[in-house]
Parts: structure tokens; C-alpha cells; sequence
């Protein structure tokens, strides 16, 4: 047999894997890791009312540490992605996830508000660092004919964090205090961090495009896809790696298309963030502003959370057959109409029910989608640092549209206008999604 023909394609042998134990392996450990990261984006909400009555001080002083959890956000998802690409997926995500654990941990011991800021903002450092990971190590595994379904479905652990908090509070604080919830948010990542060092290998396709043992790729091809035997003498490589040997940076996200597609993405990560955590953190307020009970804020806001990971797990099965890109063009320009609708049913508690699940869906769920096009975007040497780079520009949107709806609250507005002006989220995140797949295309095609 010659040299040139004992070269492996990795991303063949992957493709041609089938679904089996070892994806199933990958899509529960990643979709725990991002499920701490929803159960995150909620705790402090959760604790505020109990943590100003047992502080004496109004919820409002509680400002900052919601603030800073986002801001170590931005700053996690940012870095996190770089590091990755430069020292291995499993690792950098065994590490940030110590990280959200300790600092989880202290915030349950957190005396005073500048304690509570200072922990809060690690945590979300810690916790927020792990998304691009778990997708970008989620896609790499993934057969491409099941690619998009499977990412989906492990991003869909990040609103059910969010789910399994709302309703595990009352009974965590009423036993345990608000303590509790910190000590609960600790133990998880924990476990997480355990289990990943234990049962999840690195990348074969960032191990291969780094030049690894050629003994280690093939032990790892067969546990990933059992059909696959290896021989003596066996080389091999990652496509991209023809072209480009080298790690990435940011700077592998400019250049040429390059510039335009990252600047998009970037636009629409923003766009898409700013809707998510203006609803995450402001929508049970919008309701009770609106007159409706309080109890019925919290059952229509758990619909609303419940119908984004339905409708991710089905965007994803459905980007497996059309492409992402194709989904998300539909899907968008419906979200923008059903926020707009959301915001005229609280006179009806039927139809607000309604409303929020088919909202949730359209909303949360092209939001879950649009983690797995952005994977797609991107060469195996820059996918964690594009896509750690794009939440990282996303979690701006995260910061300042919260602010922006409390100023609109106290302003005074109702709630079909904020509605309205916020619907411009989902037109804007539509716009970008029509204009990436033919950009990327002549880029990759320039490359080639």
C-alpha cells in the first residue's frame, strides 16, 4: 500500500460514524456543562428577594451583582475560545468550570455587596467560558448528516438550567435558605468538571491539526466510530489543515470576506443576546406591569423558557435537512411579529399561555440554532475563538438591553411598546442570516 494511500480524512471517518454511546457520551456532558451556565443566567434573580430581606437593603441595590455576572460573561466566552484553540478544548473546559464552582461557592458565604459583585462576576467567567467550548466540541464530533440536530439538542441545556432553577427555588430557599441556591450552582459545575476529565477525550480534529500521535487519532477514530480499524501505518489529517497549519487568533477572523462575515456575525450575536436576556430578566416584571398575577407571570415565563428548548431541539432537526441558515431566515422575521403579539395577550390568560410557548419556541429557539450556524462558519483551527468571540460580542447585548428595560419600565412605558421597539432584535438578527451563508461561501471558496 502507498503512502498516499494510507492518508485517513478524519472528517470522513467521522462523518461516516454512527450515531451511537460515544455522541450520546458528548451531547449529556456538554449539554450539563451549558445547563449550569441557564441555571447561572437565573440564580441571582432568584435570591434577590430573599437576600434584601435578610440584608435589610432595597432589591435595587442588587444592580451590580446582576451586572457583573454578565460582564464575566463577555469576558469568559471571549478569552475562553482563544485559550481552547491554543490548549485543547477539554482541559480549558475542565478549569473554567472549577472556576464557576469556587466562586459559586463563595458567593454563599458572601458578607457584603462588593463580596457578592467580586464572586459574581468569576462565576460568570467561570460558567459563560464554556459555551463556545461545548459547541465547538459538540459539532467536531458530530457525523455532519446529524451535526446540526445533535448541537441543538446538547445547547438545549441552557434554558432548561434556567427551568430546573426557576422551579427547584422555592423549595431550596424554604429549606436551605438563599444560600441554598449558591450551594446547589456550586456542587453542579463541580460534578461537571469531574466528568469531563474523566470520560470526555479531546478533540481528534484540533488533536490532529496539531500534529498528535498518529497511534492517539486512531484509538480515538474507533471509539468514535467502532467500523473503523486501524493499520500500520496510517496517516492522518484534517482537510483544513492542508491549507492552514497553524493556530488561530482573532485575527484569523479578519482579512479579506472574513472582515465582513465576522463583523455580521458579530451584529447578529448582539442582536439575538439582547432579546434573550431582556426577556431572561425583565419579561415576569413585564407581566405583572401589565396586571397580570404574579403567579401567572412565572407559569407564562417557564412556558416561554420550556418552548425555546422544543423549538431548538426542532430547529436543529430540521437545520440537518435545510441547513441552519435556511431555518433561521424563517424563523427570525416570525419571532420579530410573535414579540410584537406577545405584548397584546395579557388580557387573556389562555392566549397569553399560548402566546409564550409558540413565542419561547420562534425566539429561544433560533437563538439555540444560531450556535450551530456560527460553528459552521468557522475552520476547525478557528471555531472556538470565532464562535467564543461572537457570545462574547453577543453578551454586550446582554448587558445593556437589561438596562435599557429598566429605564423603560421606570419611564413608564407599557409593555406592547417595549415589545414593539424590541422586536427590531429578531428583524436585525433575520437581516444577518440572509446575508451570511453567500458571503461565506465566496470566502471559503477564496480560500480553497
Amino acid at each position: 500500500m502507498s503512502v498516499a494511500e494510507q492518508r485517513i480524512n478524519v472528517d470522513e471517518q467521522l462523518n461516516r460514524s454512527p450515531v451511537g454511546r460515544f455522541h450520546a457520551l458528548v451531547v449529556a456532558l456538554c449539554g450539563m456543562v451549558v445547563l449550569i451556565d441557564g441555571y447561572d443566567l437565573v440564580v441571582m434573580g432568584l435570591v434577590i428577594p430573599t437576600m434584601s430581606e435578610a440584608w435589610a437593603v432595597e432589591p435595587s441595590v442588587f444592580a451590580p451583582a446582576l451586572s457583573a455576572a454578565l460582564i464575566g460573561v463577555l469576558f469568559g466566552s471571549s478569552l475562553a475560545g482563544m485559550a481552547a484553540d491554543s490548549f485543547g478544548r477539554r482541559w480549558t473546559m475542565v478549569v473554567l468550570l472549577l472556576v464557576a464552582s469556587a466562586f459559586m461557592l463563595l458567593s454563599a458565604r458572601a458578607e457584603s455587596l462588593i463580596e457578592l459583585t467580586a464572586y459574581r462576576f468569576m462565576t460568570g467567567f467561570g460558567a459563560g467560558g464554556t459555551i463556545p467550548l461545548a459547541i465547538a466540541f459538540t459539532s467536531e464530533y458530530m457525523p455532519e448528516r446529524k451535526r446540526n440536530m445533535l448541537v441543538i439538542l446538547m445547547y438545549a441545556g441552557a434554558p432548561m438550567g434556567s427551568v430546573v432553577g426557576g422551579f427547584i427555588a422555592p423549595w431550596m430557599i424554604a429549606n436551605y435558605g438563599w444560600q441554598g441556591i449558591f450551594v446547589l450552582g456550586g456542587i453542579l459545575p463541580l460534578a461537571a468538571a469531574l466528568a469531563v476529565a474523566l470520560l470526555l477525550p479531546e478533540s481528534v480534529r484540533l488533536l490532529v491539526s496539531r500534529g498528535c500521535d498518529h497511534g492517539v487519532a486512531a484509538r480515538l477514530l474507533q471509539r468514535v466510530n467502532p467500523q473503523f480499524r486501524p493499520e500500520p501505518g496510517q496517516r492522518f489529517f484534517v482537510p483544513e489543515q492542508e491549507a492552514k497549519r497553524k493556530l488561530a487568533g482573532i485575527r484569523e477572523l479578519f482579512g479579506g470576506r472574513k472582515t465582513l462575515v465576522t463583523a455580521i456575525v458579530w451584529v447578529v450575536f448582539f442582536a439575538n443576546q439582547s432579546i434573550i436576556f431582556l426577556f431572561a430578566l425583565w419579561l415576569p416584571t413585564l407581566f405583572s406591569e401589565s396586571n397580570v398575577p404574579l403567579g401567572v407571570a412565572l407559569y407564562a415565563y417557564a412556558l416561554y423558557k420550556l418552548g425555546g428548548a422544543v423549538g431548538g431541539v426542532g430547529f436543529g432537526v430540521l437545520s440537518d435537512r435545510v441547513e441552519p441558515a435556511n431555518v433561521l431566515r424563517v424563523t427570525y422575521p416570525i419571532a420579530a411579529v410573535l414579540v410584537v403579539v406577545l405584548g397584546l395577550t395579557t388580557f387573556s390568560v389562555p392566549l397569553l399561555a399560548v402566546t409564550a410557548v409558540v413565542t419561547g419556541i420562534c425566539v429561544g429557539g433560533s437563538s439555540l440554532c444560531l450556535g450551530s450556524m456560527t460553528a459552521g462558519l468557522y475552520p476547525v483551527y478557528a471555531r472556538a475563538t470565532g464562535v467564543g468571540w461572537a457570545l462574547g460580542v453577543g453578551r454586550l447585548g446582554s448587558i445593556i438591553s437589561p438596562l435599557l428595560g429598566g429605564a423603560a419600565i421606570a419611564a413608564g412605558l407599557s409593555m406592547p411598546v417595549i415589545l414593539l421597539v424590541s422586536a427590531s432584535a429578531p428583524v436585525i438578527c433575520a437581516l444577518g442570516v440572509w446575508l451570511l451563508p453567500a458571503l461565506t461561501t465566496e470566502n471559503r471558496t477564496a480560500s480553497a
